[in-house]
């Protein structure tokens, strides 16, 4: 029996209609209809969302020669340092890095392009390794690349992967594209055809000898093909047919994250360090990424929420996900950490979704820890402040559901990472839903509902929609969004998109407005929130609940890093009980302005970068979060 109803669904591919398709991304990538996808019984016990304290923790030989072979900074020239670090990271010295700052789960150079049999060396090094993370309770995934082969080893050991090579439009192979080949002199890496039959039964044969040198699954990088669905389709079943718990994910970005519908576990390196950039900093960021960003403190608030809210969505409220935050405001990772209190800024932005951020570690960062340098000593230990309030809290970061009442659709592009970001900056919570899954169901216990950036959206999908309208639900609509079906056609303008319709209405603009306009629009169209706060901007908030056991979480993240004094709070219910909790060093308690049966008002009297009001309802009594 295959673990996934993939297997057993014939697959509708979308085809061309008279009129052309705005983008032909989408017909090579997504199926018409996506089948279900794995169970929750796939996913092991251990990896619930919000439990796991995440490192990538890569290193080793093979990990050192692909750093030099792709002109990466710190190996090619090299730092000696920072190449012994890297090349003997496997050392059972390092285990002790990661019980020090609480790390649980972390993914390890098990496979980056090289050839089986010069990966076995590595591989005899980790089963080791794995074993000693094992024993105390640290798991482990294992690293392989999809689509990257190291060519001149490949074909030398691998003589048939000459025909695997995916071709370009001018005949030749197609080289990885984020080397700096020009430091190497020659091109070092070729992409896969993930097509090939042989290329795939080598993907197979490397998920056997991650089965044998222990690992709890897989992490799939270099995720750019047209043939994704096909391979993690295969993938998954064989993976899954010889370990049932066995974690698999893909690296994927904006115009895949939607595939991790296939997978029973997410990750993704798109996220940014998040925090208030210098406005000379932001010219630095893709045009896309600058639009909406809110002017704060001299600066420009960056986070992560959208793609965090996007991948809470796709975990289906048990898939663990990931998040890395591979931009830095200045530099780049590998030679440039983020500081001590972005770190717990991002750890802190991560856990509030349920989500966990994936410390990044390599090159410089890899050589203070391992030569024990102050300054990165420093920044380990408030990570471990950060990670150790989490697990001794760790049954408030689970088993929550959202309060938002505002809900976001996009279509399987994803289209509009840069304005989710943008709308939570402005602190408009919401759920992000796909136009795939829309019911008018699903859409009812929302008061506004926005499709933006989707221009593609299903009849089923839009007659759900119409359906909320007519029974009092407010649609924004904007552009192109639900322009076309499923097979791309051109659809007719439908009665209810724009003006008043049945008890309902639907406001449409003929382009985006201004984030802060479109902001107020939503903000407006809200419930009355049974959560208020009053907030200096910089300081953003997520609101959840824990209804089996009848607690409000009120999540406060302050981007600004520099103390918030005095931030008012109020909650309508009745609660018997309200404390504030947080890893910084604040000894000031929650203040209770007022308490009545119909609510409560609060105040914060300081915040420095993350706090935790929890709020217990009558008639419950455990306020504990261990």
């Amino acid at each position: 029996m295959l673990p996934l109803a993939i297997m057993a669904v014939p697959l509708v591919w979308g085809q061309v209609g008279n009129e052309p398709i705005s983008s032909n991304a989408m017909q090579a990538l997504y199926p018409v209809e996506w089948p279900a996808g794995p169970s929750r019984d796939l996913a092991p016990a251990w990896a619930q969302p919000g439990q796991i304290n995440f490192a990538r923790w890569d290193g080793g030989p093979i990990e050192t020669a692909k750093a030099f072979l792709s002109g990466w900074p710190g190996f090619n020239p090299p730092d000696p340092d920072t190449v012994y670090a890297m090349t003997n990271w496997y050392d059972p010295r390092t285990i002790s890095l990661l019980r020090a700052a609480g790390v649980n789960g972390i993914w390890v150079t098990l496979s980056n392009g090289f050839s089986i049999p010069t990966e076995k060396r590595q591989r005899d090094q980790l089963k080791v390794y794995i074993d000693r993370c094992h024993s105390l309770g640290i798991h482990v995934i294992a690293y392989e690349s999809i689509a990257n082969l190291f060519w001149e080893d490949m074909y030398e050991k691998v003589p048939e992967s000459r025909n695997w090579i995916s071709i370009g439009k001018d005949g030749k192979p197609v080289p990885y594209g984020a080397a700096a080949y020009t430091k190497v002199g020659r091109i070092t890496r070729y992409m896969a055809n993930l097509s090939h039959p042989g290329w795939r039964d080598y993907l197979l044969k490397r998920i056997d000898l991650v089965i044998d040198a222990g690992a709890d699954g897989v992490i799939y990088d270099n995720n750019f093909s047209n043939a994704l669905f096909d391979t993690y389709k295969v993938v998954f079943q064989y993976a899954s047919s010889r370990k049932r718990d066995f974690l698999l994910m893909g690296n994927f970005h904006a115009n895949t994250y939607v595939f991790n519908r296939l997978l029973n576990s997410i990750t993704t390196e798109d996220g940014l360090e998040p925090g208030v950039y210098a406005n000379s900093n932001v010219k630095a960021l893709p045009k896309e990424t600058q639009e909406g960003l809110l002017p704060v403190a001299g600066g420009a608030l960056v986070n992560n929420i959208g793609l965090l809210r996007i991948h809470q969505t796709l975990s289906e409220g048990w898939k663990p996900f990931m998040i890395e935050d591979g931009h830095r405001e200045v530099g780049e990772r590998l030679s440039n950490p983020m500081s001590a209190a972005r770190h717990q800024l991002a750890l802190a932005e991560d856990k509030m979704f349920g989500a966990s951020m994936e410390l990044f570690v390599e090159g410089a960062f890899a050589r203070g820890l391992w030569n024990h340098e102050p300054e990165t000593m420093e920044i380990w230990q408030a990570i471990g402040r950060y990670n150790r309030f989490f697990i001794d809290n760790k049954a408030l970061y689970t088993g929550y559901r959202s309060c938002a009442s505002v809900a976001i659709i996009l279509d399987d592009d994803g289209a509009g990472l840069w304005l989710l970001n943008g709308l939570a900056a402005r602190n408009v919570i919401y759920d992000v839903l796909y136009e795939h899954d829309l019911t008018p169901e699903r859409l009812t216990p929302y008061s506004a509902v926005a499709v933006l950036t989707a221009e593609t959206v299903r009849e089923r999908a839009v007659t759900a929609l119409e359906r909320y309208i007519s029974d009092g639900g407010k649609l924004f609509l904007a552009g192109d969004a639900a322009t076309r079906d499923e097979k791309g056609r051109l659809r007719t303008r439908r009665p209810f998109f724009g003006g008043k319709f049945a008890k309902g209405e639907c406001v449409y603009y003929e382009k985006l407005p201004p984030l802060d306009s479109l902001a107020s629009a939503l903000l407006s169209s809200e419930r009355t929130p049974a959560v208020r706060i009053t907030a200096p901007p910089g300081v953003l908030y997520n609101v959840v609940e824990q209804p089996e056991v009848g607690r409000v979480l009120i999540h406060l993240l302050n981007y600004t890093l520099r103390p918030v004094f005095s931030l008012h709070v109020d909650a309508d219910g009745a609660f018997v009980d309200a404390k504030l909790l947080s890893p910084d060093a604040v000894r000031e308690p929650l203040r209770i302005r007022s308490s009545s049966r119909a609510g409560l008002q609060l105040e914060v009297p300081l915040m420095k970068i993350y706090s935790l009001i929890v709020l217990q309802k009558a008639g419950r009594t455990t306020t504990s979060g261990k």
